[in-house]
């Protein structure tokens, strides 16, 4: 068969099979990858490491702040997590995957671990005072630092699904918890007002944000779907809207009455009586992870993070039918290594944004990636380019 492409080269096409998709194989394959071992993405991210500094400042690691919120600095190349503000809002904190914590502004430094966790830390909360905060990892597990007091944690216990996000009573004598199903878990003084456990969700939980009275919540879902609980009231959402990139994260306005999302390309959605302050959309080289609020809600922050696994090749293919996976062809596709990127693997192209591992080809070895476009056209436009690749610090 001729190559269909003329330059730019495509030449894993020629190593593919063109057949129809399979629902059955599909399925059992993503059950597969559903099981597949969590050992293998901490493989990939030892062999490439955890960071990279860029020099203009879009890297991991980096924050961009909006209207009334000052720049305080960045983790240039770190895997950050998350982050969260000081009560003065002249300062932040962001943490790395690994449990690092980096104070910047008026932000303390009260600690950081000492040795990896047993699972990555996925979320950061302080205390009223700002002389403390708490970690939080994948399986509940909570780290006090400073005046932050330990209430409780998950870590001893069998989760259906893993912990996303955190938020702390106004008191700071409690936290809530919450996991991917929406499940929640309250610690100290925090109140169970609901949870969206028993709920089908269309996309997973992936963030929260408590009320100012902390007798509610807001649960945020990846398509943007809101949950409120308590006197969290429902001020709108994305989920019936089609997003470019997830949403990652949230942020209460300072009366309640509304909330900022933030999507993975740091885009940012308002609701309620949440002011848009700007947006990092297309103008960031990695994956968005959190969002803060000032204490006013005069401006906010966006903090970049992800896991670097490095700079790639990235080829183009066109080639219809189905995915060595089972599953369709589709722009969210992308052809690896499976030795060096798991498939099932979710990553993020700087600059380009969300692929899935899902296909492989004959010529695609060590740091080299095919993704799918729909014509040979796009295919030519595209050419070889090197990007750099990120896992989502979630996985």
């Amino acid at each position: 068969m001729a190559h269909p492409c003329v330059r730019g080269c495509l030449p894993s096409q020629g190593d593919r099979k063109q057949m129809t998709p399979n629902p059955t194989r599909a399925r059992a394959w993503r059950r597969r990858a559903r099981r597949a071992s969590a050992a293998a993405l901490v493989a990939v991210t030892a062999t490439f490491g955890t960071g990279l500094a860029f020099a203009d400042g879009s890297g991991p690691g980096s924050v961009a702040a909006f209207g009334d919120a000052s720049d305080a600095g960045s983790a240039a190349g770190q895997a950050v997590s998350g982050m969260s503000r000081t009560p003065s809002g002249a300062g932040y904190w962001l943490v790395t995957t690994a449990g690092q914590v980096f104070a910047f502004g008026d932000a303390g430094s009260f600690g950081s671990l000492e040795s990896q966790p047993n699972q990555p830390i996925v979320d950061i909360a302080a205390t009223p005072t700002g002389q403390g905060y708490w970690l939080v990892a994948r399986d509940g597990g909570i780290f006090a630092f400073g005046d932050a007091r330990f209430h409780g944690s998950t870590g001893g216990q069998r989760l259906n699904q893993p912990i996303v996000g955190m938020a702390a009573t106004p008191t700071g004598n409690g936290y809530w918890l919450v996991a991917r199903d929406g499940g929640i878990f309250n610690f100290g003084d925090a109140t169970f007002d609901g949870s969206a456990g028993d709920v089908r969700l269309r996309e997973p939980i992936v963030g929260m944000a408590a009320t100012p009275t902390g007798k509610g919540y807001w649960l945020v879902a990846r398509d943007g779907g809101i949950f409120a609980f308590g006197d969290a009231a429902f001020q709108g959402s994305t989920g019936d809207q089609s997003l470019n990139e997830p949403i990652v994260g949230m942020a209460a306005t300072p009366s309640g009455h509304g909330y900022w999302l933030v999507a993975r390309d740091g885009g940012v959605f308002t609701f309620g009586d949440a002011p848009f302050h700007g947006s990092l959309a297309g103008g960031g080289t990695a994956p968005v992870v959190d969002i803060a609020a000032t204490p006013d809600g005069g401006g906010n922050w966006i903090a970049s993070g992800g896991r670097y696994l490095g700079d790639f090749e990235v080829t183009c293919y066109s080639l219809h039918g189905s995915t060595a996976s089972g599953a369709p062809v589709s722009e969210r596709v992308v052809a690896v290594d499976p030795r060096v990127i798991p498939l099932g693997t979710e990553i993020y192209l700087g600059g380009q944004g969300t692929r899935v591992a899902l296909d492989t080809g004959g010529a695609i070895k060590g740091r080299r990636l095919d993704i799918w476009e729909p014509t040979d056209s796009q295919c030519r436009d595209w050419g070889r380019r090197t990007l750099p690749v990120y896992l989502d610090t979630e996985s």
